[in-house]
């Protein structure tokens, strides 16, 4: 017997979490992908959005993809990361096989290997990548880190996630 219980029937609440959280990123992204158009529409909400976002990113033009010559909400590395999240949580929550996908923490590491290295090479060389590609680099970082939120709510829901019982030693 299983010191660890097993919570491998679904309960609603954790599933109910993780389609939220999952909509939420997407309105989440749909915000900072739309903050260049409603600016360009004019009146107050573009900029209203730009401020929401500020707090979450540095938002340096030389950094942000644009729209219509207008930076994204935040730059292309937070744009990544953000992307893959929202993709992550979208998978957990509408995909019978999202538990195939249950995070590692070595995942995380090897995920974010490459925007730490070039995050490295702009601090210490002085030129990193250019956007679109620190957008991509970032994506698989962001995923993970989706993928364990998406765990991590689903517990707190009262749901496992994963069909498998998880102990202390099953983390390495």
């Amino acid at each position: 017997m299983s010191a660890v219980p097993d919570r491998t029937v679904p309960a609603p609440g954790g599933s109910r979490l993780v389609r939220a959280a999952a909509i939420a990123a997407a309105a989440f992204v749909v915000g900072f992908l739309a903050v260049p158009r409603l600016e360009i529409l004019g009146g107050r909400v573009g900029d209203a959005l730009r401020a929401a976002y500020h707090p979450l990113c540095h938002q340096l033009p030389s950094r942000c993809l644009d729209l219509d010559g207008r930076p994204w909400a935040v730059c292309a590395r937070c744009a990544g990361l953000y992307l893959g999240g929202a993709a992550a949580l979208a998978i957990a929550a509408f995909s019978r096989r999202a538990a195939r996908l249950a995070p590692r923490p070595a995942w995380l590491l090897v995920a974010a290997l490459p925007t730490a290295l070039d995050a490295a090479l702009a601090t210490l060389a002085g030129a990193g990548v250019p956007n679109l590609p620190r957008l991509i680099l970032a994506l698989p970082a962001g995923f993970v880190a989706g993928l364990f939120l998406a765990e991590g709510l689903a517990d707190l829901g009262g749901r496992r996630w994963t069909t498998a019982p998880r102990t202390c030693s099953d983390r390495r």
